[in-house]
C-alpha cells in the first residue's frame, strides 16, 4: 500500500492558511500495484462485457443488465469497501479512488453499478446492526440484491434535512408507518433494498432499510432523462408502508450521519470519476483533431484548436491532482487512526468529516472540468459533435449531472466555506491570526511571472495571502455572522472559487515537484507545462472572484482592487507551451503522461 509521511498531520482546510510541501501529499503516481490492478480490471471488464452490450443497456434491458450486475459482483466491485470480517476486500480509500476513476470506463452501466456499490450498500456496511448485515449484505455483495438510496423529495433537494416523509410508530411498537414521496432515485425501478430517509414523529431525521416488495410502496415509471439514459431513475410513493423497527439504520434522529457520511465519500469518489471522464473527453478531442483535415492539414495544427486542447489537458491534470490529493488525505488519516486502534468506521467517518471541505471543493472542480472538456470535445468535432453518432454528444449529456448530484456545485461551494468558518470558530483553524498576518505582509514575487517551480510555490503563497486578506475584509465590512445570510452567498461563493483554484494549482504544482524528485526532467516536462498553463488560468479566476468580493464589501473599491493585482502573478508566454503539449497529445492518442513512482 502507498504511504505518505506527513499527511496525517494535515487538518481540513489547513492548506489555505499554511505551507504544504511535496512530501505532504499523495499523487496518482504513488498508487501501488493493488490500486493499478483494480483500475485495469475495470477497464478490461468494460471492454469485454459492457461496451458490446451498450445498446441493450441503454434500453434498460434487465435481461442484459442483471447478469452484468452479477458479473461485476464476481469481479469484487461490491465487496471493495466491505470489511474483511463481513467477507469483503476492505480496500483503502486510495484504491477506491482508482476504482472510481475506472468507473468512467463502465459507460452506460456505471450509474447502476456505483449507485448500488456506494450509496446503496455502504450505509448498510457503515451503520447496520449485525442482524441487518447478516440479512442483507451477502446478497448485496454478490449482486443478487440491488440497492438504492432514497433521500431526495420533490420539495427537498439541496435542503435534504427538510424532507416531509414521516414515520410513526404503530400502537404495537413493532413497525414504523411511513408516508411520503421520493424523487430522482437511481436504481429505484430495479432495487430490492432501499436506504430510505424519513422523519420519525415528523421531526427526527432517520434512516431505514426498506424491502422494495413492502405493501404500500409504489415505484413510478423511469424518468425521461437528458443523460445517463440507461439508468433506472424513478420516483417513489409511500402510503402506510410498514417498516419493522429492527430496520432502523443507525439511530432514531441521527439519520443525518448516514446521509452526510455517504455524501462526503460520494463527493470524493465523484472527483476521481470526473478525472476519468475528462481523460476520455481529452483523448476523443485530441484524436479527432489529429485526424480531421481542413485546408489541407490536421486541425490540431491550428492555434485556436491547440489552445483548446492544451487548456483541456491543463484543467484535467489539475483535477486529477486534487482528486488524488484529497483521497490521500482521507486515506492517511484513516490509516493513522486505525494504527491507534480506532475502529475502522470511526476512522473513516472522522477522516471524511475532517476533510469534507476538500471533498466538496474537489467534486466541484472535477464536475466543472469534465463538463467543460465534454463541451470542448463537442466543439472541436464541429457539426459532427452535434450528432449522436459521435462520442461527444453522449459525453455532453451524461456528464452534465455531475454538477447536480452528490450536492450541487452551489451547495458544495457554500457548505465548504461555512464549514471553514465553523472550524475557525471552534479553534481548529487559526483563521483570524492568518488574516492579521496576511494584512501585514507583502507579496514575495510581486510584479513578475514566476521563473521556476520554487517561485511558483511563492506565487501559491501569495494567492493564499490574498484569500486571507479578502476574508478579513469580509469580516471587517460585513461581519462573520452576516456572511451566513442568504443575500451574502455571492461572497462565500467567490471565496470558495478562490479556495478551489488555490487547491487545484497547488495540487498540480506539488505533484510535479514530487515526481521531479524521482524522475528525469524529460519525463516530467509535460506535467510541468500543464501546471504553468493552469496557473495562469487560476490567477485569472482568482482575479474575477476577488473583484466580486471587493465590489460587494467596499463602498469605494478602487484601492482594494488595485491591491489585488500586487498578489497575482504576471502570465508566462503560453503559445509555445501549448504547441508542445498538443504535439505530445496527438502523438500519444490524447493520453496524459503515465508515471509510476
Amino acid at each position: 500500500m502507498s504511504t505518505v509521511s506527513q499527511a496525517p498531520t494535515a487538518s481540513g482546510a489547513s492548506y489555505l492558511f499554511g505551507a504544504v510541501q511535496p512530501q505532504d501529499i499523495l499523487t496518482r503516481e504513488d498508487m501501488g500495484e493493488e490500486e493499478r490492478m483494480m483500475a485495469r480490471s475495470l477497464k478490461d471488464f468494460a471492454a469485454q462485457h459492457v461496451l458490446p452490450n451498450a445498446e441493450a443497456i441503454e434500453a434498460r434491458d434487465w435481461s442484459v443488465v442483471g447478469p452484468l450486475v452479477e458479473k461485476a459482483a464476481e469481479l469484487g466491485l461490491f465487496m471493495a469497501e466491505v470489511p474483511e470480517e463481513y467477507g469483503g476486500l476492505n480496500l483503502s480509500v486510495l484504491a477506491i479512488a482508482a476504482m472510481m476513476e475506472g468507473r468512467s470506463d463502465m459507460g452506460p452501466i456505471s450509474s447502476t453499478l456505483y449507485a448500488h456499490q456506494g450509496i446503496g450498500t455502504l450505509p448498510l456496511v457503515n451503520f447496520g446492526t449485525p442482524e441487518q448485515i447478516d440479512k442483507y449484505l451477502e446478497s448485496c455483495m454478490n449482486g443478487t440484491r440491488l440497492a438504492c438510496f432514497a433521500l431526495t423529495e420533490p420539495s427537498s433537494g439541496s435542503d435534504a434535512m427538510n424532507i416531509r416523509t414521516t414515520a410513526v410508530l404503530n400502537d404495537e411498537g413493532t413497525h414504523y408507518i411511513v408516508n411520503g414521496s421520493k424523487q430522482w432515485i437511481t436504481n429505484a425501478g430495479w432495487a430490492q433494498m432501499m436506504i430510505l430517509f424519513a422523519k420519525v414523529d415528523g421531526s427526527k431525521f432517520t434512516a431505514f432499510i426498506l424491502d422494495a416488495d413492502t405493501p404500500g410502496l409504489t415505484v413510478a415509471a423511469n424518468e425521461n432523462l437528458l443523460g445517463l439514459r440507461s439508468s433506472s431513475v424513478c420516483g417513489l410513493t409511500l402510503e402506510n408502508v410498514a417498516i419493522p423497527v429492527e430496520n432502523v439504520l443507525g439511530e432514531i434522529g441521527r439519520g443525518h450521519k448516514v446521509a452526510l457520511c455517504t455524501l462526503n465519500l460520494g463527493r470524493l469518489k465523484m472527483a476521481t470519476n470526473c478525472a476519468g471522464g475528462g481523460k476520455k473527453a481529452l483523448a476523443c478531442a485530441a484524436n479527432y483533431a489529429a485526424e480531421r483535415l481542413q485546408f489541407g492539414q490536421p486541425i490540431a495544427n491550428f492555434g485556436l484548436i491547440q489552445m483548446k486542447l492544451a487548456d483541456m489537458a491543463a484543467r484535467l491534470y489539475a483535477a486529477e491532482s486534487n482528486a488524488y490529493r484529497t483521497a490521500g488525505l482521507v486515506y492517511t488519516k484513516s490509516e493513522a487512526m486505525r494504527a491507534e486502534n480506532a475502529g475502522s468506521l470511526d476512522a473513516r467517518l472522522s477522516a471524511l468529516s475532517e476533510f469534507s471541505i476538500e471533498c466538496a471543493l474537489s467534486k466541484v472542480f472535477g464536475a466543472e472540468m469534465v463538463n467543460a472538456l465534454a463541451d470542448e470535445a463537442l466543439q472541436i468535432h464541429g457539426g459532427y459533435g452535434f450528432s449522436e453518432e459521435y462520442a461527444p454528444a453522449k459525453m455532453y449529456r451524461d456528464w452534465r449531472i455531475t454538477r447536480i448530484y452528490e450536492g450541487t456545485s452551489e451547495i458544495c461551494r457554500l457548505s465548504s466555506m461555512k464549514a471553514m468558518l465553523k472550524r475557525g470558530s471552534q479553534g481548529a483553524l487559526e483563521i483570524h491570526a492568518a488574516v492579521d498576518s496576511a494584512n501585514a505582509a507583502e507579496p514575495d514575487t510581486a510584479g513578475r511571472a514566476p521563473k521556476d517551480l520554487a517561485e511558483a510555490l511563492a506565487t501559491v503563497a501569495n494567492l493564499k495571502a490574498l484569500f486571507q486578506r479578502l476574508l478579513g475584509a469580509a469580516f471587517a465590512n460585513v461581519g462573520q455572522e452576516a456572511l451566513l445570510n442568504n443575500d451574502r452567498q455571492p461572497i462565500l461563493g467567490s471565496l470558495a472559487d478562490i479556495a478551489i483554484e488555490i487547491y487545484a494549482v497547488e495540487s498540480g504544482l506539488l505533484r510535479v515537484l514530487k515526481i521531479r524528485g524521482q524522475h528525469s526532467d524529460e519525463a516530467t516536462r509535460i506535467p510541468e507545462l500543464l501546471v504553468w498553463i493552469y496557473m495562469d488560468r487560476a490567477a485569472g479566476r482568482v482575479r474575477d472572484a476577488a473583484t466580486e468580493i471587493i465590489t460587494d464589501v467596499f463602498d469605494v473599491p478602487t484601492e482594494a482592487l488595485q491591491d489585488v493585482e500586487r498578489w497575482l502573478p504576471l502570465p508566462r508566454a503560453r503559445r509555445g507551451m501549448r504547441q508542445e503539449v498538443v504535439t505530445f497529445l496527438t502523438e500519444r492518442a490524447g493520453e496524459l503522461p503515465d508515471i509510476v513512482n
